[in-house]
């Protein structure tokens, strides 16, 4: 029986973003596809099989904003097929991006999920990661390539990997097995579903001969690292809630746990803070009271 794979897009307030995306689904060509989940949760929802009438598009419109988590799951559930990439909805595909990754996964029945290497959408030629292996010490993770030139002797292979971010092609089967992505963990849920993932058995893989692109800003001005936050001061919240929840989970025996999180947090925490000064705007007040909010509610409930 052929395999089958559906594609779910969580989308909020990126109508542009999620317009490429969807061109470079169709451009794409995929035989196997056998859905495309979109899960918008955005304030003004733009009617989508109009302009993509040749697509299996199933539009999920939300009257009330539920974070990404929570679109993951709901966008899941609605296919049946064997296989869901979960892709953000500012990246753009290629015909290989999914067809490469889901040859391997079905010729190996041991691998739960794989990751693609990302490239900048603005400058290609840099990689926004090939992988993202635990860091020492599993306080955050080292980013593999990040922000470098490509480099071919990192590419085409298949590495170990413990995070999802921007978009992974995950085998149904797996999915059931964990439950889905934690919707406790509001926004950045896929370091926790890879390690379920691992936990349950299952081998999450980096491939870095398959790419997606992603469309946020490239390196070279003050600040594109927290273009995210910059416009969207309620993800600030979320994000920073999670990043102490999630290593709460892992480190929370150790010792001495908000004192240590909090020395890790400031290595993110402190360039964020300096970006929204500096590159915010009239958010930057309402970024950093986000921030703070974030970091106060973490302390209280870890």
């Amino acid at each position: 029986m052929p395999r089958t794979v559906s594609v779910v897009i969580p989308t909020h307030e990126r109508p542009r973003q999620l317009f490429a995306l969807l061109s470079s689904l169709r451009e794409a060509r995929i035989p196997e596809l056998e859905k495309i989940v979109v899960v918008d949760d955005s304030r003004v929802q733009k009617p989508l099989q109009e302009d993509f009438p040749g697509l299996p598009l199933d539009v999920v419109s939300l009257p009330q904003r539920v974070f990404i988590s929570r679109a993951k799951n709901l966008g899941w559930h609605r296919s049946d097929s064997d296989f869901v990439y979960f892709i953000d909805d500012d990246n753009v595909v290629t015909k290989d991006t999914i067809r490469l990754p889901l040859e391997i996964i079905d010729a190996r029945s041991d691998i739960g999920a794989i990751v693609p290497a990302v490239l900048y959408f603005r400058r290609p030629e840099i990689v926004w990661v090939y992988s993202t292996p635990w860091a020492p010490g599993r306080w955050g993770h080292s980013l593999l390539g990040r922000n470098l030139p490509r480099d071919p002797s990192l590419e085409g292979q298949l590495c170990d990997t413990d995070a999802m971010p921007n978009a992974a092609l995950v085998r149904r089967r797996a999915l059931e097995d964990i439950g889905g992505f934690n919707e406790a963990l509001i926004v950045n849920s896929s370091a926790d579903a890879a390690l379920r993932l691992k936990n349950a058995g299952w081998g999450v893989y980096a491939h870095t001969g398959s790419f997606t692109y992603h469309d946020v800003e490239p390196p070279g001005r003050v600040g594109y690292w927290a273009q995210h936050g910059i416009a969207d001061p309620t993800r600030v919240y979320y994000e920073l809630r999670d990043w102490f929840s999630f290593m709460h989970s892992l480190h929370r025996d150790e010792g001495f746990f908000r004192i240590r999180a909090t020395l890790h947090a400031f290595g993110f925490m402190l360039p964020n803070a300096l970006s929204y000064v500096l590159v915010g705007g009239s958010r930057g007040r309402n970024l950093l009271k986000e921030m703070l909010r974030g970091y106060v509610s973490s302390l209280r409930t870890s």
